[in-house]
């Protein structure tokens, strides 16, 4: 069954560390590097992932994009992330869909259990996040060829390295 990540991205942001620096200097760059993670992070697992972003104070309605592999809404003026969350939770729960959503928000929290979501807090997804990136580095080193370099020797089969040598030597 198909599992949803709904991610209140500016509570992350604020919670991780990762981003202790970078989020007072470039807020934008800081919202890119989060999207990053929540993308890589669902496509390892298979997950549907939704990255949510306030506009509270932006004029005009709701945009989405999807970058990475992720959905990243911006929600419309005078919207809450956790307003959107809320709404959305309910909506995909109520099909019969497990949603996480990911806050250290308590309130958002308790919310969201009352709609059928589970609650992950941000250090807890942080936890998950840096797990799932070791497992894709193992699986890396692990796959069959791999000298543990970067070389595009490891990564390709005998014909295929055979053809390029013959190529190489004219």
């Amino acid at each position: 069954m198909k599992e949803y990540y709904l991610v209140d991205g500016y509570n992350v942001i604020n919670n991780w560390p990762d981003f202790a620096g970078v989020r007072d200097q470039d807020l934008e760059h800081a919202r890119a590097m989060l999207a990053d993670k929540v993308a890589e992070f669902s496509a390892f697992h298979g997950y549907d992932a939704v990255l949510v972003f306030d506009a509270m104070d932006v004029k005009g309605p709701e945009a989405a994009e999807f970058t990475g592999g992720c959905m990243v809404v911006y929600t419309a003026e005078q919207e809450t992330a956790d307003s959107w969350i809320e709404r959305e939770t309910y909506r995909i729960a109520k099909r019969g869909t497990r949603v996480f959503v990911v806050t250290s928000d308590k309130a958002e929290q308790d919310n969201v259990l009352g709609s059928g979501a589970l609650r992950i807090s941000a250090r807890e997804f942080r936890e998950m996040y840096y797990k799932a990136k070791k497992e894709i580095e193992e699986r890396i080193v692990s796959l069959p060829g791999n000298t543990g370099r970067r070389e595009i020797g490891g990564r390709i089969g005998g014909d295929v390295a055979s053809h390029l040598e013959r190529l190489r030597r004219g």
